[in-house]
């Protein structure tokens, strides 16, 4: 069981009494009291000392009365806690690297994406702002996977989180859901064998995002617009080429609407972003140079022009479609240490 202690005061005592503990994120935290954790353990189903998974590097155990401290301290309502620990479990999983994303110098936190009809019957923003503020569902999940994963794992930053400088989608891990009525293909668990009325998170290891603001009107313009976007500002020049991991595509609607008039299917984009968002070779310094042709013919990629690719393969596109129909707005997320993850919330279920 968890341990308790009481701590003589109000609210503003049992904040302090964690923030001198380095068990915040430096934000006030809700008192996680026996009630209040009762409650959201409740809301799982699941028994307090069940163990989803042992969080790196500690490699202590996440049990779901554990989480739950941490979603009460985020602010979470009980409802969402399904979602947490699915996320929890997912981002243990090995092919997420959890060790190395908890410690290394690299700014990479984890993301979560959900589809299915969960995200709209919990409240999760799909639409305007999706990455931004204002939607407590998606802000509260985010900052709860944040502080279990330095409250159990360990992950203290300075200490055992070596990143010099972190980046803003570590403050509170990013969450967001897939806009699926707005978008012109399948939604994005389908493309790891999810049924479209599933409820499935999805965890990514993210080190950026960057904008790709559009002022064309020509879907043709939109699509190159969007291609070199992602390239330009994805990684390159570093000891990998290209980047081993893979870069996602995150499209509002109605940049979704133009591309897809062009790209109906979402391997025809792949195929086309792997063909034309690529950088010149000479982004890479010199001593890489040759090596990234070694690394891309031993896969069988011919590169023309010497134009690189900047992922190995199709496949490593991650294609969503998110936010509000207000303007023509694309973003690019580059991925970093580990691979995406699914997980059935409530199931249990592992894809990805």
């Amino acid at each position: 069981m968890t341990q308790q202690i009481t701590v003589s005061g109000g609210p503003s005592e049992v904040e302090a009494y964690l923030r001198e503990r380095g068990m915040t994120d430096g934000l006030p935290v809700v008192p996680p009291t026996p009630e209040r954790v009762a409650e959201a353990v409740a809301a799982t189903g699941l028994p307090a000392d069940h163990v989803v998974a042992p969080i790196p590097p500690l490699n202590a155990p996440a049990t779901v009365e554990k989480i739950a401290v941490n979603a009460v301290m985020a602010g979470c309502p009980p409802e969402v806690m399904p979602v947490l620990v699915a996320a929890v479990d997912a981002f243990c999983d090995p092919q997420m690297n959890a060790h190395g994303i908890q410690t290394t110098t690299n700014p990479v936190g984890p993301m979560m994406v959900l589809n299915g009809p969960i995200r709209r019957r919990l409240g999760f923003n799909d639409g305007a702002g999706c990455f931004g503020p204002g939607v407590r569902a998606n802000a509260t999940v985010g900052r709860a996977l944040r502080l279990a994963l330095v409250n159990i794992g360990g992950a203290i930053p300075g200490e055992v989180d070596k990143a010099p400088l972190g980046w803003p989608g570590k403050a509170t891990s990013l969450c967001v859901a897939e806009n699926e009525e707005a978008s012109p293909w399948p939604p994005c668990h389908t493309d790891v064998g999810f049924a479209p009325d599933d409820d499935v998170v999805t965890v990514l290891a993210v080190n950026g995002m960057w904008p790709i603001t559009d002022m064309h009107h020509e879907p043709e313009q939109v699509l190159h617009h969007v291609t070199h976007g992602l390239a330009l500002s994805g990684p390159c020049g570093g000891h990998d080429a290209p980047n081993p991991f893979p870069t996602v595509l995150v499209m509002s609607p109605v940049i979704a609407e133009m591309v897809a008039g062009l790209l109906p299917t979402k391997q025809e984009l792949r195929a086309h972003l792997f063909a034309e968002a690529r950088v010149p070779l000479d982004f890479y310094p010199p001593y890489r140079r040759e090596a990234t042709r070694e690394v891309l013919a031993g896969r069988g990629v011919t590169i023309t022009d010497d134009r690189v690719p900047i992922v190995l393969s199709p496949d490593d596109f991650v294609i969503l479609v998110a936010g509000g129909s207000g303007g023509l707005q694309s973003a690019g997320l580059s991925c970093m240490l580990g691979l995406p993850t699914s997980r059935l919330i409530g199931g249990g279920q592992s894809l990805g």
